[in-house]
């Protein structure tokens, strides 16, 4: 044990020194998660504490590889996930290594063996299967699925959102994700449709008195999505982001829970709907007007930023609305916008085969059957 430090306190250390690394919410809790089970598993399995698990493993009356495959084992026999069962694990080795003990990375990989994560086609989304969620669903909800089917916002960023990072005056509307509330821990913009901008102005101006054509100075700093229920306080007061979070996808699920024939599950058996695949679907769609890596650098995929910020601001304003109308969901006046658009130019094509079929017939031309 370190010196001087209670189990307790060098759990705390560890935990603390994974948050410092990233700054996630959702890393630590993972961490802390693994630690529960692995509590668990030390009682079950060697019957005895922490600290007296570390002094077998250093005393070499344990071995720590076969404590790692015994572990990995339990946690099989719980039916955790492959991928969740390597976060543990990897969690685990870092808290023993946090005790002092060594582990040879070779000797690992060789020794302990770890369940293949499988990869499976998911269901995708269309556009009808997320009006009809949208029609289902409360504003909050509402606004927080048309953000991510229009931006490419992951849910944690969504959820830490300020109204300060909304720019109402860009065209179309631009969304700044701070460095410190963005995965990667790298700053970028994105951008919304006309349709999400109302979407959002109306959830504003209905739950924070938010108002057009003022500057909103004292609401700057308001966490948009922050939760406001009760429920769940330890949460709450300890990882408030993920309790937002856990709070949207709630709502999601009860919402899937009403319509039946929306429960849909993919092959492995998790729900097809969800916010990440909000976010494939703007993938998908702006990817397929825009090209990949415009779509990728949106998303916060660093592998194309570079690319992304060469663009001049006028060509990335362009190229999103050039996508908008495909990514728009229900937006009747922007449908009718792009109707009275190809209206006006169908009138234009027609005044000019009027004038080559005059054309024609002044100049005696014979006209082709067509």
């Amino acid at each position: 044990m370190p010196v001087n430090q209670t189990p307790e306190q060098v759990q705390e250390e560890f935990l603390d020194s994974m948050y410092l690394i990233s700054h996630s919410t959702k890393t630590k809790i993972t961490y802390q998660s693994a630690l529960n089970h692995f509590k668990e598993f030390v009682k079950k399995q060697y019957n005895c504490t922490e600290t007296e698990l570390v002094a077998k493993i250093k005393s070499e009356e344990l071995d720590i590889y076969q404590t790692l495959r015994s572990f990995v084992i339990y946690l099989d026999k719980k039916n955790i996930r492959p991928q969740g069962l390597r976060s543990y694990v990897s969690g685990i080795k870092g808290y023993l290594r946090h005790w002092g003990i060594r582990i040879n990375s070779d000797d690992y990989k060789q020794l302990v063996k770890i369940p293949r994560i499988t990869k499976t086609r998911e269901i995708p989304l269309t556009k009808e299967i997320i009006l009809r969620i949208l029609r289902n669903s409360s504003p909050k909800l509402q606004t927080a699925i048309l953000l991510s089917c229009s931006s490419g916002l992951r849910i944690g960023e969504i959820v830490q959102l300020k109204i300060s990072d909304i720019d109402f005056e860009s065209e179309p509307v631009k969304i700044n994700i701070r460095a410190e509330i963005a995965k990667g821990g790298s700053s970028r913009e994105t951008f919304i449709t006309s349709e999400t901008t109302n979407a959002l102005k109306d959830y504003l101006k209905r739950y924070y008195g938010w108002k057009d054509e003022d500057q909103n100075l004292r609401l700057q700093n308001i966490v948009i999505f922050g939760r406001t229920s009760k429920k769940n306080k330890e949460i709450l007061l300890k990882y408030p982001v993920e309790a937002s979070k856990q709070t949207l996808q709630a709502s999601l699920r009860k919402q899937l829970a009403s319509i039946p024939d929306l429960s849909l599950k993919n092959e492995n058996g998790r729900l097809a709907i969800h916010f990440h695949g909000f976010r494939k679907y703007f993938r998908t769609v702006l990817g397929n007007v825009c090209g990949r890596d415009y779509a990728e650098a949106l998303m916060g995929h660093s592998f194309y930023m570079d690319t992304y910020y060469q663009l001049s601001e006028d060509k990335k304003r362009e190229m999103y609305l050039e996508a908008e109308p495909h990514l728009t969901l229900s937006d009747f006046e922007t449908v009718e916008k792009n109707i009275k658009k190809i209206s006006e130019k169908n009138s234009q094509l027609e005044e000019k085969f009027n004038d080559l079929l005059q054309y024609l017939r002044k100049n005696k031309i014979t006209i082709p059957e067509i």
